[in-house]
C-alpha cells in the first residue's frame, strides 16, 4: 500500500502547489484594486495551504482508527455549526455560509462533510450484516444525510448539497444496498434536489440559463462565456504564469470557482490535463487502499473521501468548461480558501493514514504466522 498512499501524496503536494502558483496570478489584480498589494490574497491562502499540509502529514502518521470514538460527537458539532450558521453569519452575495470567530472564519460545510463521510464509516462497519434491510441499514445514514444536506440547501448551498447527498448514496450503494434501493434512492434524490433548486432564484436562474445554452437560445452563463475566452487563448500550452487577460476582473472568480480556466489559459490544455490527471490518480489509489484496507471503517471512508475529492474536482472542471450549469463549487486543493484546502487536506491525510496502517497490520500478520509456523 506504500506505492499507493505516495502517489497520493505527490498528487496532493502537486495540485497545492499548481494552486498556490495559479492563485498568486488569479488574485493580483483584484488584490491590488481592493488591498493595495497584490500579494494579499495569495498570503492567505498560503499561509493556510501550508497549514494544511503540516496537518496532513501529521495525520498521514497516526493511526485513522482513533477517530471512531469522535465520530457521533464530531457529527454533532458539525451540525451545530450548520445550524449556528443562521443565527451569526452575516450575508454575502446572498448567502450565509461563513462562521466568523474573529481570529478566523470557516464554511461549516467543509467540516460537515468529513464528520458525515467518518460517521458513516463507523454506522456500515457496525451494521454491514444489515445493509441490505431499509429499516435497519440504511435508514439512519439517509435520515442524517438528508438533515445535514437539508440544512447546506438552506444557506442556500445547492451544489453542495447535492454532491455530498451523491457521495453517500454512491457508498451505501459500495457498502452492499440492495440495487432496487439504490435505484428508489438515486430517482427520489433527484427529484428532490430539482425541487429545491428550482425554489431558490440563483440556481433555478443557473438551470434556466444553462438549458437556454443547450437548445442555443441564449449564450452561455458570462463567467462560463468569459472561461470560453481564457482557455481559447492558452492553447496547447498557455501563455504563461502571471500572463492570464481573464484574472484582470473579466473573469469574477477567477482565484476562486473559476480557477481551472486561469489553468487553461495560463498552462494551456497542458497544465489542465495534469491537474485532471492528479484527480485521477487519487481516485484510482485511493480505490485501492479501500479495497485492500483491513477494517469496513477503512474501506467505507477511503472510498468516500477518495470520490468525494475526485467528484469535486471534476465538477468544477466541468463547470469552467459548461458542460454542467455554474455550480459555485471551489477546485479541491486549488481555487482560493481557508477551510476548504485544510479540511481536504486532512481528508487526505486521513486517506493516506488508512493506506499505511493497512500496510503495516498485513506486515504484522505475515510475521505473526511465520512465527507460528
Amino acid at each position: 500500500m506504500r506505492g499507493y498512499t505516495v502517489v497520493i501524496g505527490i498528487c496532493a503536494i502537486t495540485l497545492i502547489l499548481i494552486g498556490s502558483l495559479l492563485v498568486m496570478s488569479a488574485s493580483s489584480t483584484f488584490s491590488d484594486n481592493k488591498f493595495d498589494d497584490p500579494f494579499y490574497l495569495f498570503n492567505s491562502h498560503f499561509l493556510k495551504a501550508m497549514l494544511g499540509v503540516v496537518l496532513m502529514i501529521i495525520i498521514t502518521f497516526i493511526d485513522y482508527k482513533w477517530l471512531k470514538p469522535f465520530a457521533e460527537i464530531g457529527l454533532i458539532v458539525s451540525i451545530l455549526f450548520l445550524i449556528a450558521v443562521f443565527f451569526t453569519a452575516q450575508q454575502m452575495k446572498g448567502a450565509q455560509r461563513t462562521l466568523d470567530f474573529g481570529l478566523f472564519a470557516f464554511q461549516p460545510t467543509e467540516l460537515a462533510k468529513l464528520s458525515l463521510f467518518i460517521f458513516l464509516a463507523k454506522y456500515l462497519e457496525m451494521n454491514h450484516e444489515v445493509i441490505t434491510d431499509f429499516k435497519q441499514g440504511i435508514m439512519v445514514p439517509l435520515l442524517i444525510t438528508g438533515l445535514v444536506a437539508g440544512l447546506i440547501f438552506t444557506q442556500p448551498n445547492v451544489s453542495n448539497g447535492t454532491l455530498i447527498i451523491a457521495v453517500v448514496i454512491t457508498t451505501l450503494f459500495v457498502a452492499g444496498m440492495n440495487l432496487k434501493h439504490f435505484v428508489l434512492m438515486f430517482a427520489s434524490a433527484v427529484v428532490a434536489i430539482l425541487s429545491v433548486a428550482l425554489l431558490h432564484p440563483h440556481s433555478n436562474k443557473r438551470i434556466s440559463n444553462y438549458l437556454s445554452q443547450l437548445t442555443g437560445d441564449s449564450l452561455p452563463h458570462p463567467q462560463v462565456l468569459q472561461s470560453y475566452y481564457g482557455m481559447g487563448t492558452g492553447g496547447l500550452l498557455g501563455v504563461g504564469l502571471g500572463n492570464s487577460n481573464q484574472r484582470n476582473l473579466f473573469l469574477p472568480e477567477a482565484y476562486g470557482d473559476f480557477i481551472f480556466a486561469v489553468a487553461g489559459e495560463e498552462g494551456g490544455m497542458f497544465l489542465s490535463v495534469v491537474i485532471l490527471v492528479c484527480y485521477s490518480a487519487i481516485l484510482f489509489c485511493g480505490f485501492a487502499i479501500a479495497a485492500k484496507a483491513n477494517d469496513k471503517f477503512g474501506q467505507i471512508l477511503a472510498f468516500s473521501i477518495s470520490f468525494s475529492l475526485c467528484l469535486y474536482g471534476f465538477v468544477n472542471a466541468a463547470v469552467a468548461t459548461g458542460l454542467v450549469p455554474v455550480t459555485g463549487l471551489p477546485l479541491p486543493l486549488i481555487s482560493h480558501g481557508g477551510t476548504a484546502i485544510v479540511i481536504v487536506c486532512l481528508s487526505i491525510g486521513i486517506l493516506m493514514s488508512i493506506g499505511i496502517n493497512t500496510k503495516i497490520e498485513r506486515i504484522e500478520d505475515e510475521e505473526t504466522k511465520q512465527a507460528v509456523a
